[in-house]
């Protein structure tokens, strides 16, 4: 058998790089969302399931495989799931501006 005929690895090396980056930011935010806020409670069936689906797209960019092909569907999860995360805090901003205005 010669070197050829062996199959490189089709393992992105740097498959770690989005979850973590979107992960840093997002999993203190949502802690304290889902920790002071109460998901459900005080932010509505809407925006509690916003966080919901911001944990479940997080954990996803985590448990995609670790091949190159995967790469830009771990990126779109980490992406999705912290725009997720951020919802229910434009939401509370953008009350705050609208109260703050009367």
């Amino acid at each position: 058998m010669t070197q050829n005929d062996i199959r490189p690895s089709d393992t992105d090396p740097t498959w770690w790089k989005a979850p973590l980056i979107v992960t840093v930011p997002g999993l203190p935010l949502l802690v304290w969302e889902l920790a002071l806020l109460g998901a459900e409670d005080a932010l509505g069936t809407t925006l509690g399931a916003a966080v919901y689906w911001a944990v479940g797209l997080l954990a996803l960019a985590w448990a995609l495989p670790h091949r190159r092909s995967a790469r830009m569907l771990r990126v779109t999860a980490a992406v999705a799931g912290l725009l997720c995360a951020l919802l229910p805090l434009l939401f509370l901003v953008w009350m705050v501006m609208l109260w703050g205005s009367a």
